[in-house]
């Protein structure tokens, strides 16, 4: 039996968590531990682990969460055993240690095994859920688990549960289902109902990874907001990282690429600090940046040492294709594609990559067949954005196939759908391939939408794609049009660092003369190469001598 001073001291600490005083709650636990007879307190060692967590000391956090599940164990508290040996099962997939997960699974198995049903039948299920190997088993799991919820009262379970499934529908293609789901799942969490705070926690990154997900991208911005306050009221470095790629994703599509790379870096930052192995998607995120943008070397570093995460396949086939080697992106994809059954999303996107791979390796009969496969998906799950992967790869296939009608058909379609979902670089691919379409019968609509197309990749910095409408356009004849006038609107600071390139000078050398750090100096190069709509260094100088003899390179001296 507890003395009064355990039992203070362990209320202490449970309020502590509750006001994320992680230090305030780690302090009161381990005078618990400490007292004599008490090491294997149960309530202290969950506390204590849960506050080490949120400090950053993971791997000290889910050893004495282990140890409070073996001690619940011990005293037959089933429930609160259960529960907690999910979380330390969820911590160990995380980190990459698989067996270690799935032990801990059984563990939390073993305890309910022979008990009437309750909460720790529920957390069981949770776990299920996130160690299913098939979108249709995640969901049936997390069914079980809000049914035990809702029958034993338990609402942290029960909103985990709703989030749980919601993200399983959603990644099914069942968008209003799914999406009803999740917003009950916000609703119950943000109203205070769930007072354990990892679980709150949790419920949040289910939301708003199922978004991204999902490209859902309204919601997406929307709920990242409230969860990136609620992560820096309550300094959940975890949670903040996730939210903020999530929100980089977001902000990638909808064009604003600037602004996402910051997102990124610092999610990154936020992860390495907390648990790196969930830094691999924004890291794959940032790849596909660096590939637009041309930089290929840096997205290959970016993604050394992640070639076999599943979230870096994608990335990983789409620098193998830019770099020239479409047969090696079709492996990849291939590979990614066998272990995505059932979960739509995922299959689209990666279906969609292949498409080019096969088109990029003159393999027109499989980016056909993959083109088949992203047409049943859309048509199952009526997602617009879905629909308009599969008529741009159709346009594609079409181009290929010499059919220049459906091609145009297709492009038309697929830029009506990107335009809606405010994809700014979607939509100009889709103008690129029009343009391509319609180039035999009406030049001037092609050169038209090649122009327009053109404007966004270089706003946007995709060199890239600003490449293929350059390549076009002289295809097409009358120029490529002109460069942005006036410095691409250069800040102050970015007009000294143009100056300082102009002179010669490496990065280093300019992070010296200007009192900055040599990251920086590089972000600072990158944006002006970004908006003066140049590849290389060499392009920037001619653009500041130009500059300083009062015209711009190659405008008005044809």
């Amino acid at each position: 039996m507890e003395s009064p001073q355990v039992g203070d001291l362990i209320h202490a600490g449970t309020e502590a968590l509750e006001r994320s005083d992680w230090a305030g709650a780690r302090q009161a636990f381990e005078r618990v531990l400490d007292g004599e007879g008490s090491a294997g307190n149960a309530e202290a060692a969950e506390g204590l682990g849960l506050a080490l967590w949120f400090q950053g000391r993971v791997a000290q956090g889910i050893q004495w969460r282990e140890r409070a599940s073996t001690a619940y164990a011990a005293e037959r508290c089933v429930d609160a055993a259960a529960r907690v040996a999910v979380w330390v099962s969820d911590q160990h997939m995380i980190a990459g240690r698989p067996s270690a997960a799935r032990g801990w699974l059984a563990r939390a198995e073993r305890v309910v095994e022979g008990t009437p049903v309750s909460t720790g039948h529920g957390w069981v299920a949770i776990g299920r859920a996130e160690h299913a190997t098939s979108v249709e088993e995640q969901a049936r799991q997390a069914e079980r688990a809000l049914r035990i919820g809702r029958e034993t009262g338990a609402e942290d379970l029960e909103v985990l549960a709703l989030s749980l499934l919601g993200r399983a529908e959603l990644a099914a293609g069942h968008r209003e289902p799914g999406m009803r789901l999740l917003e009950e799942a916000m609703v119950a969490a943000t109203a205070g109902r769930v007072r354990n705070i990892h679980t709150v926690g949790s419920a949040y990154c289910h939301l708003v990874m199922a978004c991204a997900e999902a490209e859902e991208w309204e919601r997406a911005r929307e709920w990242c907001e409230h969860v990136e306050a609620f992560a820096q009221a309550h300094r959940a470095a975890p949670l903040m990282g996730v939210c903020r790629t999530v929100h980089a994703d977001v902000l990638l599509a909808t064009g604003h690429w600037p602004e996402a790379e910051v997102a990124l870096e610092s999610a990154v930052a936020a992860l390495d600090r907390s648990i790196p192995e969930l830094s691999v998607p924004a890291l794959a995120s940032l790849a596909e940046l660096r590939i637009h943008q041309g930089r290929l070397r840096d997205a290959e570093r970016v993604l050394s040492g992640r070639e076999e995460h599943p979230s870096s396949l994608r990335s990983l086939a789409l620098l193998h294709i830019a770099e020239g080697r479409p047969q090696v992106a079709v492996a990849l994809l291939e590979r990614g594609l066998s272990e995505t059954e059932g979960h739509a999303v995922r299959t689209a996107q990666l279906l969609a990559a292949l498409v080019d791979a096969c088109l990029a390796a003159d393999d027109l009969r499989a980016a056909e067949a993959a083109t088949g496969q992203l047409d049943r998906l859309a048509a199952e799950s009526g997602m617009r954005l879905g629909s308009g992967r599969a008529d741009l790869a159709g346009a594609r296939c079409a181009l290929a196939g010499g059919d220049r009608g459906a091609a145009a058909e297709r492009a038309g379609r697929a830029l009506r759908a990107f335009g809606a979902l405010a994809m700014p670089l979607d939509a100009a691919l889709a103008r690129l391939e029009l343009a391509r379409s319609v180039m035999g019968d009406s030049p001037e609509l092609a050169r038209e939408e090649a122009l327009a197309a053109q404007t966004v990749f270089r706003d946007l910095g995709a060199s890239r794609e600003l490449d293929s409408a350059a390549q076009l356009l002289r295809h097409l004849g009358g120029g490529t049009g002109p460069r942005p006038r006036n410095g691409g609107d250069l800040t102050s600071r970015e007009h000294e660092v143009l100056d300082l390139i102009a002179l010669g000078m490496s990065n280093a050398q300019i992070a010296r003369a200007l009192r900055i750090s040599e990251k920086t100096a590089g972000h600072h190069v990158s944006r002006i190469l970004m908006k003066l709509g140049v590849h290389n260094r060499a392009e920037a100088v001619a653009h500041a001598v130009g500059r300083d003899r009062g015209h711009e390179p190659g405008i008005g001296h044809e």
